[in-house]
């Protein structure tokens, strides 16, 4: 990766687009969720032009947590410049006080989820983008989430497992970026029982992540996420 090559103004353009999406779904802070050493440096995942935050947008009633850089526009040494993997990644919910301040969302189990993902999306590349392309909805599995207590019915043997790629009107499923077009990715945890229902069905398990997208859309507020929200299955 050479992202230092790239015209600043290419940073600039990525991020008013992807802004522009947060903001039209509520206020978005000036502060982002950051590290004093980035990750990378000390073995983490590499995103692809190494900057790695989280953005957080805000509503009366509610909490959106964004990854912030993994589209970040960048040159890589066998292709085409792209917006990096050309996806951020986002949660959305209510369970947080909606004033809650920075650390408080940043050490939340929502802030916790999302920063999860962004770091296995890192770790797979554009192997996500290929996954959503072909599938449209895909499932993932989080080992080692700390959720409060009496959260277990989102938990099966100890892993969380969210759906990445539910769409609603309530945001744009893609913005377009200066070098290539960016995915906006819903993160939406899964009850324990839905998560088995993906893999442990008569149906399939694409069909299936179709037929919980339904039944999400049924139930209200797909994009959205608790820990108390009422299990589909």
């Amino acid at each position: 990766m050479k992202s230092d090559e790239l015209d600043e103004s290419l940073t600039f353009a990525t991020a008013a687009a992807i802004d522009a999406a947060w903001a039209s779904w509520g206020r978005l802070d000036t502060d982002v969720i950051a590290h004093l050493i980035n990750p990378s440096f000390l073995g983490g995942p590499v995103w692809p032009a190494l900057r790695q935050a989280h953005t957080i947008t805000r509503r009366d009633n509610a909490l959106l947590v964004a990854s912030s850089g993994l589209a970040d526009p960048t040159a890589w040494d066998n292709a085409e410049p792209t917006n990096g993997y050309e996806l951020e990644v986002y949660g959305i919910s209510a369970d947080l006080p909606a004033d809650s301040d920075t650390m408080t969302v940043a050490t939340s189990w929502l802030g916790d989820l999302v920063r999860s993902v962004s770091n296995q999306v890192a770790h797979f590349g554009f192997g996500v983008s290929g996954m959503l392309d072909r599938y449209d909805l895909v499932t993932l599995a989080l080992p080692d989430l700390d959720f409060a207590d009496g959260a277990d019915t989102y938990l099966d043997d100890e892993m969380a497992v969210v759906m990445l790629g539910l769409t609603d009107t309530e945001l744009p499923a893609t913005v377009a970026g200066p070098l290539s077009s960016i995915r906006l990715v819903n993160v939406k945890l899964l009850t324990a029982a839905e998560g088995r229902f993906c893999v442990n069905n008569t149906i399939g398990d694409d069909n299936a992540r179709r037929e919980l997208a339904r039944r999400f859309a049924e139930q209200g507020r797909p994009l959205w996420s608790s820990l108390s929200r009422p299990s589909v299955v």
